[in-house]
């Protein structure tokens, strides 16, 4: 499980992230200067971790599936930023947001054959209604 402990530093850094896109907003920022700033801060780490992982080979496809879920990432914070600029809490706004694994879940049941046992069912379904509970 040596990829559990990239994903718990993903948790982590996505939440400081986020958090920080709140606390922009908090101070003043508006929303596609929230963006702007944010995309700033990537450009140049996006380009050392590729150099440093040898500037892999970028075969067509996933070129162009990378590109698409830069622009599905990139409307997510915009949408996650105006809803910030709109009064939402951090919490509860981000809360929503990474619900998203319910549509990579069923998406990556349908595109890529990835099994969704009773418990992960059960754990999806307990996590939404969770939300449910925080958003009211």
């Amino acid at each position: 499980m040596a990829w559990l402990g990239w994903a718990m530093a993903a948790m982590v850094l996505m939440g400081l992230g986020n958090l920080g896109m709140k606390a922009a907003s908090h101070h003043g920022l508006s929303p596609a200067g929230v963006l702007f700033w944010v995309v700033v801060g990537e450009v140049p780490l996006a380009l050392a971790y590729w150099l440093f992982r040898g500037r892999p080979s970028t075969p067509p496809a996933g070129a162009a599936w990378a590109v698409g879920a830069g622009l599905f990432t990139a409307l997510a914070l915009i949408s996650v930023n105006e809803s910030f600029a709109r009064g939402a809490k951090a919490a509860v706004a981000v809360g929503i947001m990474n619900a998203n694994f319910v549509v990579v879940a069923l998406l990556a049941f349908l595109l890529f054959r990835e099994q969704l046992q009773p418990t992960k069912l059960v754990g999806l379904a307990a996590t939404l209604s969770g939300l449910w509970l925080m958003a009211r």
